[in-house]
C-alpha cells in the first residue's frame, strides 16, 4: 500500500463507527445489485468490510488495515486479473454503461463544445464526450487512461494547482468527484485556475449535512431511500460513510492505491462560500443523492459555477 499514514488513520477511524460501516455496507450492496449475482456481490462486500472493520477494532492501526487492504485487493478483488468476475462486469461498467449514463446527464448541463475533463481518471467519460461531438481536453495527477481514450489531449499534473491549459481554452470544465482529492491548501489555486481555463464549471461532489432548503431535495428523498437512511445519520457519522464509500471505491474495488485521499469533503454552503471567493459563485445546486444505477452510490451534489466577472478566477 502507497497510502500516506495520515489517510490510513482517518479511514481506521471511520472503519471503527460502526453506523458508518453498516450504511455503507447497504450502500454498496444497492449499488452492486443491478449488475452482479446477488449473493456473490453480498458476500463479497460484507467479507470485505468485516476484514476491514475487524482490522481496527483494537484501535487505529494503520499498519494493519494497510495489509488487510493489500490482502483483499490480491485474494478477494483479484487486481490485475481482467477475467474475475467482478473485474469483468466492473469493466464493461467503467467503460460503456457508466460514460453513456453521465454523457446523457452532461449534454444537458455542458455549454458550448469545447469540454476540459479535469481529473479524467480512465477516460471513458472524454472518450465518450468527444464521441458525442464535444472537443475535449483532459487532465489528472495520475495517468491510468484506458488505451481508448490516449488520442485525446492530456496534461499530467506536476502538483494539484498547476494550470495545464491556456486561459479560455475550454467552454466548458468537468470537475467529478475530484475537489475532495485535493489538500485543502491547494484549493483555492486549483480553482482560480478552472475559472481562468473555462467560463461554466461543472462541479460533481460528495456532501454531507444538505440544507433542507435545497431546490429538489425533498422529491429526490422521496425517490432515494438511501438518501433519507443518510441524512437521518448524524452529520459527523455522514462524513465517515463518505470516507469508507471513498476508500472502497477507489483503493479496494480499483486498486488505485496511489491515490490521494484527504477526505475533503464539505456541506455545500462550504463549497458554495469557497468557490464564490476563488472567482467561481455557484449559480444552481442540482441533488442528485444515491443514484440508482450507480456502482458506487454516494450523497452527490452537482455545483453549477459560472465565473465571476473579472473574468481571472479571483484574488
Amino acid at each position: 500500500m502507497m497510502m500516506a499514514e495520515q489517510t490510513l488513520q482517518d479511514i481506521g477511524r471511520a472503519l471503527r463507527e460502526t453506523s458508518a460501516v453498516d450504511f455503507v455496507r447497504a450502500s454498496l450492496k444497492a449499488g452492486y445489485q443491478a449488475y452482479f449475482p446477488e449473493q456473490a456481490a453480498d458476500r463479497l462486500v460484507d467479507d470485505s468490510l468485516d476484514q476491514l472493520a475487524a482490522s481496527q477494532a483494537q484501535g487505529v492501526d494503520a499498519h494493519q488495515l494497510a495489509d488487510t487492504a493489500s490482502r483483499l485487493g490480491r485474494l478477494s478483488f483479484h487486481h490485475g486479473d481482467a477475467s474475475f468476475w467482478f473485474n469483468r462486469v466492473y469493466h464493461h461498467y467503467k467503460t460503456e454503461l457508466k460514460p453513456q449514463v453521465d454523457f446523457e446527464q452532461l449534454d444537458r448541463l455542458i455549454a458550448g463544445r469545447r469540454v476540459l475533463d479535469y481529473g479524467c481518471g480512465s477516460g471513458y467519460l472524454a472518450h465518450r464526450l468527444a464521441r458525442g461531438g464535444y472537443t475535449v481536453l483532459t487532465t489528472d495527477v495520475l495517468d491510468y487512461r484506458y488505451p481508448e481514450a490516449r488520442d485525446l489531449p492530456f496534461v499530467k499534473l506536476a502538483s494539484p494547482s498547476e494550470t495545464p491549459y491556456g486561459a479560455g481554452s475550454a467552454d466548458t470544465a468537468l470537475v467529478q468527484a475530484v475537489l475532495h482529492h485535493v489538500h485543502p491548501p491547494d484549493l483555492p489555486a486549483v480553482i482560480r485556475g478552472l475559472a481562468r481555463m473555462a467560463v461554466t464549471v461543472l462541479i460533481k461532489e460528495d456532501t454531507y449535512d444538505l440544507p433542507a432548503d435545497l431546490p429538489g431535495l425533498v422529491d429526490t428523498l422521496a425517490r432515494q431511500p438511501l438518501l433519507q437512511a443518510f441524512l437521518a445519520l448524524p452529520r459527523e457519522t455522514q462524513f465517515q460513510a463518505l470516507v469508507v464509500i471513498d476508500f472502497f471505491a477507489n483503493v479496494i474495488a480499483q486498486g488505485v492505491s496511489e491515490m490521494n485521499l484527504p477526505f475533503g469533503f464539505r456541506p455545500v454552503p462550504d463549497w458554495q462560500s469557497l468557490l464564490a471567493a476563488n472567482g467561481l459563485p455557484v449559480t444552481r445546486v442540482i441533488v442528485s443523492g444515491f443514484e440508482p444505477g450507480r456502482m458506487h452510490q454516494s450523497c452527490h451534489v452537482w455545483l453549477v459555477c459560472r465565473r465571476g466577472p473579472d473574468g481571472a478566477g479571483g484574488g
